[in-house]
């Protein structure tokens, strides 16, 4: 693997691209193979790779979100780790990650994919706002739903918003969280039938739009508006994921939690990034596992962008809380998420639908929940179908 040269794709732009370029040219100054990586941020990576695939054009390797690794593996644009690159992770790798997380890299019983951090939607708090209401800070285990309840009363009562929600991805991501408090999931364990037009469904956007209706009705649209008028200084909580983390952690009344107990039981959505290769070349494919291997173990800097590690030992050093301290307040949210099934087009089949009933039925355009989530789910269903064939499952 003597002076390889890795050219790794991602999706990673703004602070996150500025610190994979740093760390990508750290490991490169640093290894002593004379490894040499240069990453590159691909926005709109999928299409980029599918059309590099198809011009023989591939990079090395690329970061990939969790619910694409099974749709560009059916596409044969990731290749799977050889017995090179596997041998030069170590026999103990896989043992640093949970379950949840290092499953997924793995279809048909090969390795496709390494996990690099988690991304949970979390609490942003005023904690100004919570002193002069009388509200604990919450710790780093979820609150309870009679926390959650307390909390919005005493906010009320002490004249502040106590809540910011809105539409669009924030009220489609917490609808996929609220659903799974509520005991209910998007699909099946296989992701072979959707099953969110379910009594947890219903359920959970009932909720979210009642808290909506109560405390921010005007806010909707893409953008996170709801970030922004949190941002000003009157409004108790907002849940965002935690890339909001290295701009509002700049401003010194806003403290950091999981997701609190909303429905019956602490769950959250979340996605996750991992590390795949794009070529089949053994020596580079080894090459590329040294970055992997190191960029794994100094994880803890990675976080610092707003990412909770993969790995089990990176998330319980002591350390973590001054590499990233926001980090380290909500590192139980990545043990809340569940991920969708490796099934190729999962994610869209089910999103691409339920997003305009979530969007529709807090607008206040949708009154027949029931029948719309139905509906929808019969047309994921359908796309699920299609995927089948079109991705040769």
């Amino acid at each position: 693997v003597e002076g390889v040269a890795i050219e790794m794709w991602s999706p990673f732009t703004g602070p996150h691209g500025d610190e994979m370029t740093a760390l990508a040219q750290r490991f490169s100054s640093e290894n002593t193979c004379g490894i040499t990586v240069a990453h590159v941020a691909q926005p709109e990576y999928v299409q980029k790779l599918e059309a590099g695939a198809a011009a023989g054009e591939l990079p090395a390797m690329t970061a990939v979100h969790i619910t694409r690794v099974a749709q560009l593996a059916a596409r044969n644009v990731l290749k799977p780790f050889g017995a090179e690159a596997m041998a030069v992770l170590g026999d103990d790798f896989a043992g640093e990650f949970p379950e949840d997380l290092w499953g997924p890299g793995e279809i048909n019983g090969e390795r496709y994919s390494i996990p690099l951090d988690v991304h949970p939607l979390i609490m942003f708090y005023n904690k100004e706002l919570f002193a002069a209401a009388g509200i604990e800070e919450p710790g780093t285990e979820p609150w309870t739903r009679e926390e959650f309840e307390d909390a919005l009363t005493k906010l009320e009562a002490s004249g502040a918003t106590p809540l910011s929600l809105g539409t669009a991805f924030q009220g489609a991501a917490l609808f996929q969280a609220l659903i799974r408090q509520y005991g209910g999931s998007l699909t099946d364990e296989a992701g072979a039938t959707a099953t969110y037009n379910s009594e947890a469904g219903v359920q959970a956007l009932e909720r979210i739009k009642e808290l909506r209706d109560k405390y921010t009705p005007d806010i909707s649209g893409t953008g996170d508006p709801e970030v922004n008028v949190f941002k000003q200084g009157d409004v108790g909580m907002v849940f965002h994921g935690p890339w909001w983390i290295s701009d509002l952690q700049q401003l010194d009344f806003v403290g950091f939690a999981p997701l609190p107990t909303i429905g019956d039981q602490p769950a959250t959505w979340g996605g996750s990034h991992q590390l795949a290769l794009t070529t089949d070349d053994p020596t580079t494919q080894a090459a590329a596992a040294v970055w992997i291997k190191w960029l794994s173990d100094n994880s803890a800097e990675w976080a610092a962008a707003g990412q909770v590690p993969a790995r089990e030992s990176v998330r319980s050093d002591p350390n973590l809380a001054s590499v990233a301290a926001p980090i380290s307040q909500v590192v139980e949210s990545a043990n809340m998420v569940v991920f969708p099934a490796q099934a190729a087009g999962l994610e869209s089949a089910l999103w691409d639908q339920f997003g305009p009933v979530v969007d529709g039925y807090l607008a206040g355009d949708v009154t027949d929940l029931q029948a719309a989530l139905d509906e929808a789910a019969a047309r994921s269903q359908q796309v699920i179908e299609e995927n089948k064939s079109l991705f040769g499952e």
